[in-house]
């Protein structure tokens, strides 16, 4: 299709801008709220290799994460720990967690693993579910991936056909990478780049219109556009007060970071992103739980994945004091109110052990902590911007706009 000729035609013009408001503008793309017992995200939007590297977790550390798409706290196991506590209100991400780390534990081998949670297409998938995972899942679990679609299939088809393509994440991404190809985008080019040096040449002929194109632009400042792609209020707020760019343009940068910073072969969450699947003939470019020279670390440790269901500040409430040597909280700071993350840090600071530390990732820019919260404590805590800068500029992820590192250290010492 000729997209620039297709525009310039005012009549088909409308009727495209007609069909995409209609698209988006749906009562789900209204809502704000993301399903709660729906898979959000299949896979972990944040670089495993910079958790590790930012944490440095030693032997029988006891942590405590944001569920999440389960990646980064499979990749964990790799240290040895105590115990990983996966907390989530989401019974759907806690399923998605307790099969991928039951799969690491009673699958046949490291390669029924790679087919089953790695590749698309592999009907065979279905007998290993039946064969090795079924019996082994908890009640809940089992009954999240036993129940049906419209369809009358049942959840746990979706390892046949293309995880990475399910949950609610995945599915905004799909179709915001379809509007994009309509404006010109040419991922495939871009998927054909041999060094940096072309990605960075091929995003900027034929990624970077289809960005700044005026229909594009005019969507990304639509609110419920933005929430459909989960972006919170609040987010957005903090976003735009880390810059005073549009959101549309932020998003630019990243995608320009994401796709030119780093080497496409090497980085999965750039692949997905240009909806291809993982690479595995490429260890270094699957998510680090993945990789076989941990597989047998991962397989001996899976056990001590333990799935939450709660909020995160009630299942902290209920630690004890100086309990917990690691917290990975991701973004979900941005979620929450100032009040909410004052008292969220004071059970952080009373649960962490000496030494404890903390991993934030957000949206913005800045900090995304009150600074009364280091306040009228027994301990307080130290962060290095400039190492926190150094994480930030390697993780391949580089959707997000910062990430902190604290460390607690008590005032006695």
């Amino acid at each position: 299709m000729n997209t620039k000729a297709y525009f310039q035609n005012k009549t088909l013009s409308s009727v495209f801008k007609n069909w995409v408001l209609d698209f988006f503008a749906t009562k789900q793309f209204f809502s704000e709220a993301k399903p709660q017992n729906k898979l959000i995200q299949s896979q972990t939007w944040a670089d495993s290799h910079i958790d590790l590297e930012a944490l440095a977790l030693k032997p029988a550390a006891n942590i405590v994460t944001i569920a999440a798409g389960a990646c980064h706290a499979l990749a964990y196991l790799s240290t040895k720990p105590a115990a990983v506590h996966c907390v989530d209100n989401n019974p759907a991400q806690l399923a998605l967690l307790e099969i991928k780390a039951k799969a690491l534990m009673h699958l046949p081998d490291y390669d029924a693993v790679l087919k089953f949670l790695a590749l698309p297409k592999q009907s065979d998938n279905l007998k290993r579910y039946q064969r090795h995972l079924r019996a082994n899942l908890s009640d809940q679990a089992s009954r999240y991936w036993q129940q049906r679609n419209l369809l009358g299939r049942p959840r746990y088809y979706a390892f046949s056909q293309n995880l990475q393509e399910h949950g609610y994440y995945n599915l905004s991404l799909r179709c915001l990478r379809f509007l994009l190809k309509q404006l010109g985008a040419r991922f495939d080019k871009l998927q054909q780049a041999q060094n940096l040096e072309q990605q960075n040449r091929i995003f900027e002929q034929d990624i970077l219109p289809a960005l700044q194109n005026p229909y594009f632009l005019f969507l990304m400042r639509r609110r419920f556009v933005l929430h459909r792609l989960g972006f919170k209020q609040n987010q957005i707020s903090r976003v735009k007060n880390a810059n005073q760019d549009e959101v549309s343009q932020i998003l630019i940068q990243r995608l320009r970071r994401l796709f030119c910073d780093f080497a496409l072969h090497d980085n999965h969450f750039a692949q997905q992103v240009l909806g291809q699947t993982y690479q595995i003939t490429q260890q270094q470019s699957l998510p680090l739980y993945l990789q076989k020279a941990v597989f047998p670390q991962l397989r001996q440790y899976a056990h001590r994945v333990h799935p939450q269901q709660s909020r995160l500040i009630d299942f902290l409430q209920q630690q004890h004091a100086e309990s917990i040597d690691a917290f990975v909280l991701q973004d979900h700071l941005d979620y929450l109110h100032p009040n909410d993350i004052n008292t969220l840090w004071q059970e952080i600071n009373r649960c962490a052990a000496p030494g404890a530390k903390v991993l934030i990732r957000s949206l913005g820019t800045q900090l995304p902590l009150p600074q009364r919260v280091f306040q009228s404590t027994e301990s307080h805590w130290q962060t290095n911007p400039l190492r926190n800068q150094e994480l930030q500029s390697k993780d391949r992820c580089a959707l997000y706009g910062s990430l902190f590192v604290f460390e607690k250290i008590n005032k006695s010492n």
